[in-house]
C-alpha cells in the first residue's frame, strides 16, 4: 500500500513538475513585459497552469531551483517496475497456496479424511438453538 500511494503521489508531482516547466518561460515573459495586462490576456492559461503547478509543488516541499522532472520520471519507472515484481511474485504465491491446498485436498481425500466444509459449520451452528 505504502508503495501505491507513493507511485500515487509522485504521479501528480510530475504532472505538477511538468506544467511547471512548460509554463515558466510565459510567466518570466509576463515579468518582463512592457505592457502585461495585454500580455497575461494572451498567455492566462499557461501563467495560471504555471502558477497553480507551482503552488502545488511548493506545498508538496519540492524545490523548484533543483527541478528535474527526467529524474522524477525516472524514480516513477523505478517504483512501477518495483510494483511490477511484487505484483508477480504476490500472484506467483497465491498459485503455490492453490496448488498446495489441492494437493492437501487430494491427500485428505486419499487418507479417508474429510474435512469439514467451514461454511456449513457456521451454518449449522446458527440453525441450531441454544438451550
Amino acid at each position: 500500500m505504502e508503495l501505491e500511494h507513493r507511485i500515487k503521489d509522485l504521479a501528480e508531482i510530475i504532472k505538477y513538475a511538468q506544467q511547471y516547466k512548460d509554463n515558466r518561460s510565459y510567466h518570466i515573459g509576463y515579468k518582463k513585459a512592457k505592457n502585461p495586462d495585454t500580455y497575461f490576456r494572451r498567455y492566462e492559461s499557461q501563467i495560471i497552469l504555471y502558477g497553480g503547478a507551482r503552488r502545488m509543488l511548493e506545498q508538496a516541499g519540492i524545490n523548484l531551483k533543483g527541478l528535474n522532472v527526467d529524474k522524477l520520471k525516472a524514480e516513477y519507472q523505478e517504483l512501477m517496475k518495483q510494483k511490477s515484481e511484487l505484483t508477480s511474485t504476490y500472484k506467483d504465491c497465491e498459485k503455490e497456496v492453490r496448488e498446495l491446498k489441492r494437493k492437501q485436498e487430494n491427500l485428505n481425500q486419499y487418507l479417508g479424511r474429510t474435512q469439514p466444509d467451514p461454511a456449513q459449520d457456521q451454518q449449522e451452528k446458527k440453525d441450531t438453538p441454544n438451550l
